[in-house]
């Protein structure tokens, strides 16, 4: 019997979030991976000295994903929450685990050759709770991980208001690419 299986299971390397990549042959060094941060929704007024992640204001943030390469790119996304809805979920020693997610907080999506996609609050918001909520929401902090088999483009774009309304701020970030090790480093 061979020993070296060409195209079985035995090439291909397993983990819960890559059987969402489909087949990525085990002789792959590693994968382009982001990591976003999402800053969305309200931090009211607060009169403790534990301000929830960010001072009083309103706050957006829009991902902006573009495959720039000739061929479709299959792209994992998942959010991991740190602040959702105002409840602080992940502040130390607690820590938010992306393989006990659920299903909506973790999609895969193709993009087209010179494609381009975004996440906004809204989109944030459906994966994290699964539906957008109606009116004001409280402060939600997460990191959008983006991975891929190719290298994308990734911009985010960060607005912030404070409660007085009285002024806008608008930043714009470009998220370099991690590599994501598929194997141990010798």
């Amino acid at each position: 019997m061979a020993n070296n299986q060409t195209g079985s299971s035995a090439d291909r390397l397993k983990h819960p979030f890559l059987e969402k990549l489909g087949a990525i042959p085990a002789a792959a060094e590693g994968l382009f991976a982001y990591s976003a941060k999402i800053v969305c929704g309200k931090q009211s007024e607060a009169s403790c000295c534990c301000v929830a992640g960010a001072r009083p204001g309103v706050y957006a943030t829009e991902v902006n994903i573009q495959n720039l390469n000739l061929v479709t790119a299959p792209v994992l996304k998942f959010v991991v929450p740190l602040i959702n809805s105002g409840a602080v979920v992940a502040r130390e020693p607690d820590v938010a685990d992306p393989t006990t997610f659920a299903a909506r907080q973790v999609e895969v999506i193709k993009l087209p050759p010179l494609g381009a996609t975004m996440d906004d609050c809204c989109r944030i918001a459906e994966m994290l709770l699964g539906a957008t909520p109606s009116g004001d929401t409280a402060l939600t902090i997460a990191i959008l991980t983006i991975v891929s088999q190719f290298e994308l483009s990734v911009s985010v774009v960060y607005t912030a208001n404070p409660l007085s309304g009285d002024g806008i701020s608008i930043d714009v970030e470009y998220i370099p690419s991690r590599l994501l090790r598929l194997r141990g480093q010798g």
